[in-house]
This record gives structure tokens, sequence and C-alpha cells, in this order.
């Protein structure tokens, strides 16, 4: 069910971009500082947050959740590498957006 319209893939790239958005500020940025903050630990941080990550995305099936989780991952060490959200959110709405387009 790839948008195949104009109409349909202006309107993914549209959710696209507020899924990286929200979806880094709420895992990669409250989480993984919440996480942290818990277990005094920020690879525990990181794991915990991206694991509840790919829970989130349990609708997709177990192997999508342990591809999205390791997605969580990367994204957290980007974060944590770069000290910022933003990085995190461009990279996320691009394979989302990508993802959309062409079915990867």
């Amino acid at each position: 069910m790839l948008p195949q319209r104009a109409v349909e893939l202006l309107l993914w790239i549209g959710v696209s971009i507020s899924a990286g958005f929200c979806e880094e500020l709420v895992f990669r940025g409250y989480f993984l500082k919440q996480f942290e903050a818990f277990a005094h630990s920020r690879w525990v941080a990181l794991f915990l947050q991206a694991v509840l990550f790919g829970i989130s995305h349990g609708y997709q099936g177990i192997e999508a959740c342990v591809k999205i989780a390791c997605y969580g991952a990367l994204f957290g060490l980007l974060a944590l590498w770069r000290r910022s959200l933003r990085p995190g959110m461009v990279a996320h709405a691009g394979s989302d957006i990508l993802g959309g387009i062409f079915g990867i």
C-alpha cells in the first residue's frame, strides 16, 4: 500500500516528517534521559529505549520489531554522539519517506 498519487505522496511525506520529529523527541529525547537517570548508565538507557521503540511498533510483527529496535539503537547512538536530536530527526524522517516511496 505504497503512496500512488501525488496527494498520497505528499501526505506520506508529512506523516514521515511528523513521525521522525515526534518519535525522536519521545524515544531519544525523553526516554533516553529518563532511563539514564533511572539506571545510572548511558548504555543501559540506550538499550532500553531501543527495545521500547521496537515494542511500540509491535503491530508490524516480531521481525519488524527487532529491525526497528536496531534502528532505535542507531538513532540513539547518533543522538549521544551528536548531542542533538536534529540529525536523528532528519535521518528518521528520511528513512520513513524513502521506505514509503520505495517499499524498503
